[in-house]
């Protein structure tokens, strides 16, 4: 059986980042440079995760993923060629553009990729007076849009909200966004880069020159009645068995839960295939059937093959999110 398997993580340049994924979660940034995200789980061609200890070093996610089914994949993923979901971490200390993802159609038929773009964000980091920009303002049309567009005031159409931390925020396909002033997020997404730029808030490249505009497939991805997006606020599960697990999202491409340790531990019986993250704190991991025996601190994650059973989290203190493929 695959034991849990921690990755290596990639960490991406980009015009918006800065230093917060090494000062508040302990990543081992290069020197230089401004890094906006830290994959850490990938089979996206643009980086595929190799296993970073263990019995399985340095095997990536997609050898895995073929080599063993049985082990790696519960029925649900069985007929899936890759592995369908792409975790992220993100350090938006300036503003990321105003952008909008395609759904799988429409990345099928403009960019050749086999799916589109949904993604969540769970608020790890806020400064104060930072933004989410999350949908179009009520009553926005294209009209109104391509209006602000030509003038630069793209903003005056956008629904936003001042990030806490604990909000999630499911932007599906098709939802105008942004995010930044100093936000960092944990990101769970559907296995894709697909991105089109409405607006870059008139901002150089770092060759000075403008970053591309992809205005008319942004426009046409668009879905016009999805209006503003607000922060998800968590119920707690009330069952007896995961009183401690909050749902913040059960969707098309993934499930996506909060669980709140307190001097305490949770123990998950035959667990479909799932990708955690230490959102805060500290904890323990155990897993029965490997003898698997971890220690986890905030910023780290891990994926757990879909055969692990007696699976067993403890802490102190910790608060985990939990990514399930659906």
């Amino acid at each position: 059986m695959l034991p849990p398997l921690v990755f290596e993580p990639y960490f991406r340049r980009q015009i918006w980042g800065e230093t917060r994924l090494q000062r508040l979660l302990g990543k081992s940034l290069p020197p230089g440079g401004s890094f906006g995200e830290s994959w850490e789980i990938s089979a996206h061609p643009h980086h595929v995760s190799r296993v970073a200890e263990g019995p399985f070093k340095g095997a990536t996610l997609t050898d895995l993923w073929s080599e063993y089914p049985d082990e790696f994949r519960s029925p649900l993923e069985s007929s899936r060629s890759q592995f369908p979901l792409l975790f992220k971490l993100l350090d938006c200390h300036e503003t990321l553009s105003v952008q909008v993802h395609p759904d799988d159609d429409d990345a099928r038929e403009l960019l050749g990729e086999p799916n589109g773009k949904t993604e969540a964000w769970v608020v790890l980091h806020a400064e104060p007076g930072s933004q989410i920009y999350a949908g179009l303002k009520t009553g926005v049309t294209r009209g109104d849009l391509e209006t602000h567009l030509d003038r630069g005031t793209v903003a005056d159409c956008l629904h936003s909200f001042e990030p806490r931390v604990g909000d999630c925020v499911l932007i599906e396909a098709g939802t105008v966004h942004a995010v930044g002033g100093g936000v960092v997020i944990a990101e769970v997404q559907q296995s894709s880069d697909a991105t089109f730029r409405l607006f870059d808030w008139n901002r150089a490249s770092a060759d000075g020159c403008p970053r591309p505009i992809h205005r008319d497939a942004a426009l046409r991805c668009i879905h016009w009645d999805l209006g503003p997006i607000s922060p998800i606020r968590s119920a707690p599960c009330l069952c007896e068995t995961c009183h401690d697990e909050e749902w913040l999202i059960r969707g098309d491409y993934f499930d996506l839960s909060r669980i709140n340790l307190r001097a305490t531990e949770m123990t998950f019986e035959a667990e479909p295939l799932t990708m955690w993250l230490i959102a805060s704190g500290q904890a323990q991991l155990r897993d029965e059937a490997t003898g698997y025996d971890r220690h986890f601190i905030a910023g780290e994650t891990v994926l757990v093959p879909a055969l692990a059973k007696h699976l067993n989290w403890s802490s102190e203190q910790a608060t985990l999110l939990k990514v399930i493929p659906t």
